[in-house]
């Protein structure tokens, strides 16, 4: 197991040792999801993250079996001894003695083991990063899906925003303009593929760390039943990655289900942030439409922090706590020790029940929706940045980009000898929208303002029109 490129992928792999509910979400959305398609999780080792779910969870359940078993035995020794009444009373008074003093350690060395990991291991390196348990061996070939599904080419979406994965909506805009010659006539030369090779090649020549510029086809989940290209068996998950060819395709011509974007990627603030743009160009005999979309993916909530605050050494004050908050939770749980044992259990074998579910589901529906709705990396995010300079981060990320993006088209549409007064002009407008003058004079041919400025002018514009 490699070590995290990122720190959220730290984070999240310490949610995984501590915290059963992000573990249940992991083997619902990701380890046991073998038909629906998985949303990408930018910036996160989700592979990593899968193996320590797996390691959590199967800690959790020798303990419970291990308990299970003192259990049943104290149960059997009281009714050999004592007989089925006798033995039941005998059985919960002893519960109180050794049963007991058993399940406070179990329990303390599973916190103990936990702490370690996340405060010592994941702070450091990954030092179990050469063993793998027999369990992780039994998912070794899911986990190797799993990395193929973060790098490929396709995302399939369920519902309404295609950008699936890519968190908040920040901004999008789109225009047309003509494509006439300088001399008035229309140029058939138009080709996107060498656009957008233009923009790609400037893209990566930005000084942005972290920036990553990919070909990528958006296709609704629910019209891929019969498309040999993207779906070759119904009862498993679509193909995360097509052929060149395939893209290729999609970048002169579009249909209303399947749609090619030029992705431009920047991971910042290790991981922490994550902001995407969404380039589309099409074109007609007469006109060239544009569109961008821009994401981010803000950081994790609060609680995915807690490791920070973990020291990487482990003091006898912190183990004594451990203990101690173990004795409780020692005796409530105990007598659940079997039904968490078998829950537990049960998790690993869940993913045959959901296949088989999920097949019926196939067989039942014709368009059966083999998007996704969110990634793991969303549903762990925040509504908003942690601080003021990833807001500001974002904003030049959006403008370095966009200006690259509206350049890079100018430069291409001028050297086929198109018109491009009209694209300059609108351009200028997308540019400029958002800038802000704080007093002085300001000269220009083209200026954009904001929304609520627009209907100030508009109000005052109708007070002395009624005067």
């Amino acid at each position: 197991m490699k070590k995290p490129h990122y720190d959220i992928t730290r984070y999240l792999c310490a949610a995984a040792e501590i915290s059963s509910k992000f573990r249940t979400k992991v083997f619902e959305q990701i380890i046991d999801n073998t038909i629906r398609y998985i949303a990408p999780s930018y910036g996160v080792d989700v592979p990593l993250v899968a193996r320590h779910c797996l390691r959590a969870h199967m800690r959790d359940f020798i303990v419970e079996t291990l308990l299970s078993l003192v259990l049943f035995g104290a149960l059997f020794s009281s009714f050999n001894s004592y007989g089925v009444v006798l033995g039941i009373l005998h059985f919960v008074m002893i519960i109180f003695t050794y049963p007991w003093l058993i399940s406070i350690f179990l329990r303390w060395a599973n916190l103990y083991v936990g702490y370690r990991i996340v405060a010592k291991d994941l702070k450091i390196n990954d030092a179990q990063s050469e063993k793998k348990s027999w369990i992780e061996l039994k998912y070794e070939k899911r986990i190797q899906d799993l990395e193929k599904i973060q790098d490929g080419n396709v995302v399939y979406y369920s519902g309404y925003n295609p950008f699936v994965g890519s968190g908040n909506k920040v901004d999008s805009w789109s225009f047309v303009c003509s494509i006439e010659r300088k001399e008035g006539e229309v140029t058939d030369q138009v080709s996107l593929y060498t656009l957008y090779d233009l923009i790609r090649r400037n893209m990566e020549s930005l000084v942005i760390p972290n920036l990553t510029v990919k070909d990528m086809l958006y296709v609704n989940g629910r019209e891929i039943r019969d498309d040999g290209r993207f779906l070759f068996d119904p009862y498993h998950a679509p193909l995360s990655v097509v052929s060149d060819a395939v893209i290729d395709q999609y970048k002169e011509i579009q249909e209303e289900n399947i749609r090619y974007y030029q992705s431009v990627q920047v991971v910042g603030w290790q991981g922490n942030l994550v902001f995407s743009s969404f380039f589309r160009v099409s074109k007609n005999d007469k006109h060239l439409f544009v569109e961008a979309n821009y994401y981010a993916l803000p950081p994790l909530k609060s609680e995915y922090y807690e490791i920070d605050k973990f020291s990487s050494s482990i003091p006898f004050g912190r183990v004594l706590k451990m203990g101690i908050s173990s004795i409780l939770p020692a005796l409530y749980y105990l007598p659940l020790s079997p039904y968490r044992a078998v829950r537990s259990g049960m998790a690993f074998f869940a993913g045959w029940k959901d296949k088989r579910n999920f097949a019926k589901q196939v067989d039942d529906t014709h368009k059966f929706d083999y998007g996704a709705f969110e990634s793991i990396r969303e549903m762990a995010a925040n509504e908003k940045m942690q601080n003021y300079f990833q807001k500001t981060d974002s904003d030049m990320y959006k403008k370095q980009i966009e200006r690259c993006y509206t350049d890079s088209i100018v430069e291409y549409l001028e050297s086929i000898g198109v018109d491009v007064s009209e694209f300059v002009q609108r351009k200028e407008t997308v540019i400029n929208k958002g800038v802000m003058i704080n007093g002085g004079e300001f000269n220009g041919d083209v200026v954009s303002v904001g929304d609520q400025t627009n209907k100030f002018i508009r109000q005052v514009k109708n007070a002395f029109q009624s005067s």
